[in-house]
């Protein structure tokens, strides 16, 4: 496990959300980076927003943000970690698990797509972090077993949503210094 790499991918919209970047961060077991890629500001047009309805979320964020980042990495992680449901639906594209870290509070679990076999909540033994649900896709839920034993070992000493959070503040800095804008 000591060579073992986590991959946390987000998303942020800007310009009242018109525009939209996606960004990885790839860490160590102890969340220290090793790179840091984002992608350029995807402004969906009002065709695009009409021909892909309510699909048009998902598109962006698989097709256009996790397929192009994720397949930008010279080896795969061990794990890819994501907030938003929607990248989940990568999985059927990558070839290493993938799954949606949340708080318990931030779960809906009326939702009927939600089970017990793609569902499990992680807690910290050394008790310093809320404890943090786990989401796998629903066609995936083996990569539940398939991380854990690797997560808890660095939830024990790491918050897994901290990671996110850098994540997001550099992509405002990204965006705010217009790194990708067309001149």
């Amino acid at each position: 496990m000591a060579d073992s790499q986590l991959l946390f991918l987000a998303s942020r919209k800007f310009d009242s959300d018109k525009a939209i970047r996606g960004a990885l961060l790839l860490t160590d077991i102890d969340t220290k980076p090793l790179e840091f890629r984002c992608t350029n500001p995807i402004r969906p047009t009002s065709l695009q927003t009409v021909l892909y309805g309510t699909m048009l979320q998902r598109h962006v964020m698989v097709e256009l943000i996790g397929v192009p980042l994720f397949n930008s990495l010279k080896q795969p992680p061990s794990v890819v970690l994501v907030e938003d449901p929607d990248l989940l639906w990568l999985r059927a594209k990558a070839s290493v698990p993938i799954l949606q870290v949340t708080k318990e509070s931030g779960l809906d679990f009326s939702s009927s797509d939600s089970d017990e076999k793609r569902t499990t909540l992680l807690s910290s033994n050394s008790g310093q972090f809320e404890p943090v649900v786990l989401v796998a896709h629903r066609d995936f839920g083996d990569d539940i077993g398939a991380s854990v034993p690797l997560l808890t070992q660095v939830f024990n000493r790491f918050d897994l949503l901290e990671p996110f959070h850098r994540v997001l503040t550099a992509l405002e800095q990204v965006h705010q210094q217009k790194i990708g804008e067309a001149k």
